[in-house]
């Protein structure tokens, strides 16, 4: 059974993999520890992050042609830091290019006069709710720029992670590290309540505040349920696509079975379509 808009907005708290509900949580700047304690928990010491200042979020083109594209959160630290901050929900077509197109755009606004290529570091932190290929199975995929053969890094100021939902553990009980609990309380805050073992440990009470439904103005409610709506459409339409794509493959192959002599028994069995639909396959070929 599907879940409705009605039924999201019944429940305590937001879905954070919705468009909407990720910017709210992580992109402004109420809600600016949320995103504090996300990049902290990603870095594991490495870098510590002690203030964001939150940028335009409109990528602009390059030419007047050109596309406009956004980003779900981008911020700036008084160290100079650049974040980029994606949620994607499916995969798409030429993904991991448009990935490189946001990491090049956010280095191209910092602006370069002269002869002076020195830009500030770019990282790009994208959560999918899919394994990104072709990468290995794992939570976190680190992307830079090197040689092949040496794996020698050519600059440590460019880096995009790929976090992949579908990794992280279905218990919280089994997530061991900060940046997995995070993430898990992004896959499923829509399905938790104040009586989770997440609320009432009391570490991301951040989270929680700025996921909670009945702290949201009318308009919030207005703006959340209107994006679930769109995304719930969007996602109705790719599967219609493609069920009449797998449809029309399975008519594209028992049309050249026909063709070379299988009987209608052998293409049920191959295909899955019932009789009656190759025997009106047969009678539209030969008209």
């Amino acid at each position: 059974m599907k879940t409705t808009v009605d039924d999201l907005l019944k429940r305590t708290f937001i879905k954070l993999r919705s468009d909407w509900g990720f910017k709210r949580a992580f992109s402004t700047p109420e809600n600016a520890e949320v995103l504090k304690k996300f990049l902290n928990a990603l870095f594991e010491g490495k870098m510590v992050v002690t203030d964001v200042t939150f940028q335009d979020k409109e990528v602009l083109p390059m030419t007047a042609s050109g596309k406009r594209s956004y980003y779900d959160a981008y911020c700036t630290t008084k160290e100079g830091n650049h974040f980029v901050v994606e949620m994607q929900r499916k995969p798409a077509k030429l993904f991991g290019n448009r990935m490189v197109f946001y990491v090049s755009a956010c280095i191209f606004r910092q602006g370069v006069k002269g002869s002076n290529y020195k830009f500030d570091p770019v990282y790009l932190i994208v959560i999918t709710d899919f394994d990104m290929k072709p990468f290995e199975k794992r939570i976190v995929n680190e992307v830079v720029l090197m040689e092949r053969e040496t794996n020698v890094v050519l600059t440590e100021d460019i880096k995009i992670y790929f976090l992949s939902l579908n990794q992280v553990s279905r218990n919280w009980d089994e997530c061991k590290t900060e940046l997995e609990r995070i993430l898990y309380l992004v896959k499923n805050m829509e399905n938790l309540n104040k009586e989770s073992k997440p609320y009432k440990s009391g570490e991301y009470k951040e989270m929680f505040n700025a996921s909670e439904i009945a702290s949201m103005g009318a308009e919030d409610i207005v703006e959340y349920q209107s994006s679930i709506m769109k995304e719930m459409e969007r996602e109705s339409e790719l599967e219609y696509a493609m069920e009449e794509g797998i449809e029309k493959g399975k008519l594209d192959v028992a049309m050249r079975m026909k063709d070379n002599g299988f009987s209608n028994g052998d293409i049920m069995l191959a295909t899955g379509l019932t009789e009656q639909q190759i025997q009106t396959l047969s009678q539209s070929t030969t008209k």
